[in-house]
Formats: C-alpha cells, structure tokens, sequence
C-alpha cells in the first residue's frame, strides 16, 4: 500500500444528510483535483469512494505503452497538441510534465500548456489533449463525456504513455485501398462490411436512431457504448440472468501493441479467451483448406458477447454444418473502425496463403466487394433493443444475422479453387522491415561502425551482472544494441524492465536500447524460454526464432557479433546460446560468450535479486542492482 496524506486526496466534504452526491458537486471537485478516486468524507468518517467506474466504464483503457528514452520518432504529421498541466502538489508528476514537454519540443512539436478548467475550451480544436497522469486523464475524460456531455470532435485524450507507444505508420485510405486490391490480385478474396445509409435504409436507419436515443433518455443516461443495467433484460433477450449480465459487462476487452502490431491481449476466463491475438472461435476444424480472416474492431471481435456468440463463431459453426473445411480466425481488435493503418499492421502479419479469404470492416473501398450490413439489419428489421448506441454495438442475435449475411455473400468463393491454392503468397515487401526495424532503427546508420553488436536481455530485474556484461561487450563491438523481451512473462514488467535497462546504461556510449519487438525471444518464436519447458518443439523454436534473427534482422543493422553470458544452469537458456553457435556463423555473426561476474563466490543472478526482494534483503540488495534500479524496485512498494 501507498499512504497517501488526505490533503492530497479528492475530497467532498459530506453532511451525511443524503444517500447521492451531485453531478456539479463531483465537477467541482474534479476541476480542482481530478482523480480516479473521490472521497466523501464527514471529520473522520468515510462515507463512501467514487471512482471513475462508477460513472463512466474505463475496461478498455490501453495503458501498455511506454516512454522509452526518446527512441521513437513522432509522426511528422502531429504538429500540435495540447499538455494538461497536472496537480501540482505532486512532484514526480510535475517533474515528468517537464520531461514530457521538453521531450515534444525537441521532436518539433508545437506544444500549449493549459490547465484542467480550461480543458473544455479546446475540444474539438486539436488533435490529441495529453495528460502525464492516466488517473487525472481517466477524471477529466468523464466528467466531460458522461457528466457533461461534451462533443469532443477530433480530439482524442490520451497519456503521454499511450501517445508514444501507438503505431507510427502513416496508411491513408487511398493506398489501404491499393493494398487490398493487390490482395485480391494475388489470390485472396477481400469482402468490405460497411454500414451505409442509402435510399434503400434511410427511413429504417433514421427510426431506429431515434428509438435507440430514446431507449437512453429514458433512463438518463449519455448514449455510449455500454450496456447499463436498465438495458441489460431486452440486450440479453433469451440468454439473460442478472448473473449472466454481471459477467459479460465486466469482461476486460484489453489490447497490448508489440512493434505497432495492435491485439487482442491474450486472456482466458469462463466467457472471453484470446490466444496469441486471437479471441477463440467455436467449433475451429482440426484440418482445414482455407481460412477466413476477420480484421477490425469492435464488432469484429465480438463486444457484449462471449467466444461462442460472435460472429466469426456463428459462422464457423455454418460453415461445419455445410461441410466446408474452412477455418475461422477472430484478429478483431480495439481501435477506431476508420484507423486503416492498425487494420493495414493486422493484415500484413497474417500467414495469408492463395485462396483464403479476409473480411475487413468497416471502411468503404473501391474495386471491393462490399456487403452493407445496414441493408441487412433493415431487411431483417433488426430492433433497437438489441444494440447499444449504434448499430455496430450488438448482441449475439444480431451476430448470428451478420454471420448469414457474411455467409451468402461469401457462398460464390466458399468452395471456388484457386489457382496454386494455399501456396504462400510473394513477400514483395519485408514483414520485419516495415513492422520493427523501420519503427526503432528509423536514424541508425549501421555502416557509421565497423563492429556491431548486440545483446537480447530479459532482465527480470536489471543487475550487476547484466551491467558487467554489457561492459565487456562494449570494450569489443564499436556499438551496441540491445534488446530487451517485450512479452510481459515476467515478474517485471515490459515498461519496469525496459526503464531499468535504459536507466543502468544512460551513461554508456554507443548504446541503444531498443524492445525485442515479436520477432525475438517471444511468445510466438520461442515460448518455452517463458514457461522452461523442454518440449519435443524446443529445438525447432529456438532455430525459429535464431534464423529470423539471423537471415532478417541482423543484415539490416550489419550485427557481426551477438554477446550472451555463459549459462551453466538454465537447460532452456543454454539450448538457446549452443544452437546460436550452430546458426548464428551461417549469417557471418560470431557468438561470444562471457563468463557471468561473480560476488562472493556467487554468480549475480537476477534470481538471486527476486530472493532478496521476497526475503525484504536490502542491504544484500544493494549490492546486486544500481540505485536506479533500485528506485524502480521501490516505487513498486517493495
């Protein structure tokens, strides 16, 4: 626990003569304070907390980004935003507000400092609105949406962690358009879903606008995408139990980016599962020819719904009965229907082969087929009860109609045979190139040295040793990189970890510190190294993800050596560094090997650290890690 002294608190100060508080008085409060938290206290008594759950539902909040040393360049095309100073009875956060602003100003970024309460006079004016503390964005982001009612226009609120980890890709819908194309030209079929008013809908499209802003009205509520326990009964039709609404309005639809690729976080509960990006589909084939795969958001992965009610499931099970052996796959993910730069990431990262099929929601493109599925609601005369605020906001009845739907228009390719079918399709562009090494290598010049090398560190904590070893590895290699695993499989965190490396070699030069991105050391290249397991595919993973660092990572960073410390204990670690010393030569790169640094006749160890954090050690501590580890360590309360 932080103590956190009540003068530092938001506060409403409560006669105890009323069982609710006022919205005006709930603005007040956070205008002057804004929080997460809002305490209703009377002398010393505590009433009650308020949080910003209770008034607006934050589940989808990404929050996995991070400000990473000014490695990432910031889109040319964001010329201006908007800092919100923060509560300036908080000195770490006044002084990342400084960071933060002295940060954007180096990138040539226009920046206007403005306070809380004049937050409203910008809406609508810029682009981004950033705030240092997510607590203070969560505050001001509901007081005017849900309290106020704001029009925020293009305005997106964001944290300064949020706003340098997103994508970096600049797509417009013209060349997203070119790219599909190209698509269907290699062998891929490409059906558009499109929600578009036309002669044919209006009149239904208008009706049904009007019946869904009455069904909020009626209960005083702001029409957003949230199903409020008044709606829940005509939302749920026939599967409803308050038991079975509690648990599907809570699920956490949440999102991790790795390298600009936005997904699905992976997750596994009684109704929502995501495996390696993909929400789980009912009824998966063991074998199959094709695929089917849906990319976009909300919709598309299933929101208000669990994995047998989605679309993609409702469709694979049609799909069983007719007999095709097509497999469905659900790449929905959370991000705004008309952002086609993460749906381009999506598409471009899956293993398409000839004749598969991809279904793309929801912008309009040219030369696509398209399938309106506001045409299909009209002809169905789909009911507003069954939605939330919009008509892409539904529950599993109006699922099982789009699968239809889906199905009938995809009825002429279903069983269509194409030319060389589930062949690969030509890699005109390099994946790796476009996804990892133009996002974190954009200003490297590899050729400016002779002797590159590089180190792939986990550092679960960041110590001594690890310090020691990029010391020696440094007096060899003229420069160095190094990666640090990004998959979040550790007791550290990705952004704890990553801040501790940057942090231990801040003063070292000729040394960048880049994430490993999902082509090293992850979940998907080698994932025993996560779970130290030694499966009959070990050896197959760790040549995997070996080669793709070897064949197409390295030749563009011109790596020649790759620096490990010897590993006498960990039988998974050290598969890993006797199979880089198999491949690794094939791609002209020479693997060295350096003794790990003693102390007191003990190896230091990252293991050892975690035994001293668990054995409250502090004085062994201090021995392992740098002070500014150490920080880190602490602010986590240990």
């Amino acid at each position: 626990m932080i103590y956190t002294e009540r003068d530092k608190l938001a506060v409403i100060e409560w006669d105890g003569g009323a069982d609710t508080v006022s919205f005006d008085a709930l603005a007040q409060v956070m205008l002057e304070r804004p929080a997460n938290m809002i305490y209703c206290v009377s002398k010393e008594i505590l009433y009650g907390i308020i949080s910003m759950g209770d008034i607006a539902r934050w589940d989808d909040l990404e929050t996995d980004a991070f400000l990473r040393g000014g490695i990432i360049r910031l889109n040319k095309y964001i010329t201006n935003v908007i800092l919100v100073y923060p509560c300036i009875i908080f000195e770490k956060k006044r002084r990342l507000f400084e960071y933060f602003n002295d940060y954007l100003l180096s990138q040539g970024i226009k920046v206007k400092c403005i306070r809380h309460s004049e937050v409203v006079q910008f809406l609508g004016t810029v682009g981004y609105m950033l705030f240092t503390d997510e607590d203070e964005m969560r505050a001001m982001h509901t007081l005017h949406t849900y309290i106020w009612s704001k029009v925020f226009g293009r305005t997106k609120f964001s944290t300064y962690k949020q706003f340098l980890g997103e994508i970096r890709y600049d797509i417009t819908q013209e060349e997203m358009n070119r790219y599909l194309i190209d698509m269907t030209r290699q062998g891929i079929y490409v059906l558009n879903l499109i929600f578009e008013c036309n002669a044919n809908n209006s009149e239904y499209y208008k009706a049904l606008n009007s019946e869904l802003q009455k069904k909020y009205d009626a209960i005083g509520q702001v029409s957003v995408n949230k199903v409020y326990p008044d709606m829940r009964v005509e939302f749920f039709d026939d599967l409803y139990s308050e038991k079975y609404a509690d648990s599907i309005t809570h699920i956490r639809y949440q999102v991790e980016t790795i390298s600009g690729l936005k997904m699905l976080k992976d997750c596994q509960s009684e109704f929502y599962n995501v495996k390696n990006g993909e929400r789980y589909t009912y009824g998966s084939p063991k074998y199959w020819e094709k695929t089917i795969y849906f990319v976009g958001p909300c919709y598309i992965y299933g929101h208000h719904t669990e994995d047998k009610y989605t679309i993609e499931s409702f469709l694979q099970k049609r799909l069983n009965k007719t007999g095709y052996k097509i497999k469905v796959v659900n790449c929905g993910s959370i991000y705004s229907a008309q952002n086609t730069s993460y749906a381009w990431m999506r598409i471009k990262s899956l293993p398409l082969r000839k004749g598969d099929i991809i279904v793309y929601g929801d912008c309009r493109f040219d030369g696509i087929t398209q399938l309106n599925l506001l045409n299909v609601c009209k002809e169905h005369n789909i009911p507003a009860k069954w939605m939330t605020n919009a008509v892409r906001h539904c529950n599993h009845k109006i699922n099982s109609v789009y699968a239809d739907a889906i199905y009938d228009a995809l009825t002429s390719v279903l069983a269509e045979d194409v030319l060389e079918q589930g062949k690969p399709l030509e890699n005109k562009e390099d994946f790796i190139q476009t996804m990892y090494i133009e996002r974190y290598f954009k200003d490297f010049i590899p050729n400016e040295y002779s002797k590159v090398g590089t180190i792939v560190m986990n550092c679960n904590p960041f110590t001594y040793g690890h310090r020691y070893l990029i010391e020696q590895a440094l007096e060899q290699a003229g420069f160095l990189i190094i990666f640090v695993v990004e998959e979040d499989r550790s007791l550290f965190s990705f952004n704890e970890r990553f801040a501790m490396v940057y942090e231990g070699v801040r003063d070292l030069n000729n040394v960048k510190v880049v994430p490993s991105g999902p082509f090293i050391l992850s979940q998907t290249t080698f994932p025993e190294y996560f779970i130290k397991t030694t499966d009959e595919e070990l050896i197959e993973n760790v040549e995997n993800d070996i080669r793709i660092f070897g064949e197409r990572i390295a030749p563009y960073l011109n790596i020649k050596y790759r620096f490990v410390g010897d590993e006498p204990e960990d039988i998974v670690t050290n598969e890993y560094n006797l199979a880089m010393k198999r491949i690794l030569p094939k791609n002209g790169i020479e693997l060295v090997e350096i003794p790990r640094k003693e102390q007191n006749g003990k190896f230091i160890s990252a293991s050892l650290v975690r035994k001293c954090l668990e054995e409250q050690d502090l004085k062994k501590l201090e021995e392992l890690v740098p002070e500014s580890v150490r920080r880190i360590i602490f602010e986590r309360n240990y």
